[in-house]
């Protein structure tokens, strides 16, 4: 919805309110987005607040743009952090890029390049969009223009009506589909989506090919894997080597390699608290002294909160936004499972990083993705740890994509999704 800002000469307020349900692995996962963007005449960003609620985890974004500087401030699970962006360019709000090519005209052929704060990841980045043609098609009345729009790697195609309705955008390789309904239509489409218990998202997103036995016992894998973009760059090194030829990459997680004397001791970096995993919250730090009411040795602090998560965290697909919510709610899938366990390795002095890749499901006979942690260890460097399966050495089923906990750093594993495919993976078990 915009509209004109109330007491606001020549500003104009964007909101919007999204409500989604996913269903897949059984279980309902709710996701809820309210977003309130003022912006000047030419659609620039002057401040913004939005805020996500995911399973119950909340996290509030809201901020600022003077033209000079961008201030953000983030909260989720009590905790607090403000971030500030020098400005080289006017800045959009994301809600604004359906309005642009409207506010331009529309012409064939036309391209432009924007930047912009995005509300879902909190960083900036640039966004471009093209004009790329004014036709009909059986899936909405009338003709519209079709524009594209490329942003962190994905692209969405929209048609929109030389009155500036949005008919129909398709993003995600095509696999989200939005399109402009009257309300009649919208609620048959909610009963029927009600009653759907197929689990597409699984489905999607899964790499099937192999099948390999006892993965949790697995020391060695050798795996092919097709489909990922030449510009990103896949860990290789130590335990895990990697090969490019093209889009097609073969790499080999070897849990046997010994360790690099020559590595370099971890960065302080990974013993700070962040928003994901805030190490020096009270609850953290109180939870931690109990498992260590004394410096203990890192491997020992490890097996401690291992066995601690293992007893006292229910494995279930309900996300969070910070480790502190983990606690509370004594519930997670691998990534609160990964926030948690990074909070309380930190608080206890062991240098933790969060990492995010795909590992094999022998339930659901593929590879899915999956988060969880490295814990530096002198003498050994960095050591794979996976709280949600409980092992101190994970697994060599676990294939390390990117490095990173927050949004903006998972934001490139989107372009993956559904486009990487399995051309063979073979495993060895020696445990």
């Amino acid at each position: 919805m915009v509209g004109r800002a109330a007491g606001e000469p020549e500003r104009y307020d964007i909101e919007s309110e999204a409500a989604m349900r996913l269903r897949f692995l059984g279980i309902d996962k709710r996701v809820n987005l309210r977003a309130h963007d003022r912006v000047r005449p030419d659609l620039t960003l002057e401040s913004f607040r939005y805020v996500h609620d995911l399973d119950g985890s909340v996290l509030s974004v809201a901020g600022r743009a003077d033209g000079a500087r961008l201030e953000v401030t983030i909260e989720a699970g009590g905790r607090r952090e403000t971030r500030s962006f020098a400005l080289q360019a006017p800045v959009y709000p994301s809600s604004a890029l359906g309005l642009l090519p409207v506010m331009h005209g529309m012409r064939i052929g036309d391209t432009r390049r924007y930047l912009v704060f995005n509300g879902e990841t909190q960083t900036l980045d640039e966004a471009s969009q093209a004009v790329l043609g004014f036709e009909s098609s059986t899936l909405f009345e009338g003709p519209a223009f079709r524009i594209t729009t490329a942003m962190l790697g994905l692209e969405t195609t929209s048609w929109i009506a030389a009155d500036g309705r949005p008919l129909l955008e398709l993003s995600a390789h095509g696999t989200l589909v939005a399109a402009l309904e009257d309300e009649a239509r919208a609620k048959d489409y909610l009963v029927a989506a009600s009653l759907n218990k197929n689990e597409a998202l699984i489905d999607f997103s899964i790499l099937r090919g192999a099948t390999i036995a006892d993965p949790r016992s697995v020391s060695r894998m050798e795996i092919v894997l097709e489909g990922v973009p030449p510009d990103f760059a896949v860990p290789s090194g130590g335990r895990q080597t990697c090969v490019r030829a093209g889009a097609r990459l073969r790499c080999r997680v070897d849990r046997s390699v010994p360790p690099d004397p020559s590595e370099r001791a971890a960065a302080a970096r990974y013993l700070q608290p962040t928003l994901a995993a805030p190490a020096n919250d009270g609850e953290i730090v109180q939870l931690a002294r109990t498992l260590a009411p004394a410096p203990i040795e890192p491997r020992e602090a490890v097996r401690r909160i291992l066995a601690w998560i293992g007893a006292n965290i229910g494995n279930e697909a309900v996300d969070a936004f910070s480790a502190v919510d983990v606690l509370h709610a004594r519930r997670a899938e691998c990534q609160g499972h990964a926030y948690l366990f990074a909070a309380l390795a930190r608080a206890l002095g062991v240098p933790t990083r969060v990492v995010n890749g795909l590992v094999y499901s022998a339930a659901h006979q593929g590879f899915l993705y999956h988060t969880w942690n490295e814990v530096w260890l002198a003498g050994e460097g960095w050591r794979p740890v996976d709280a949600t399966f409980g092992q101190g050495l994970a697994d060599a089923t676990h294939l390390e994509l990117i490095e990173g906990e927050t949004l903006g750093e998972l934001a490139p594993l989107a372009r993956l999704v559904g486009q990487l495919r399995l051309e063979s993976a073979r495993a060895e078990a020696h445990w």
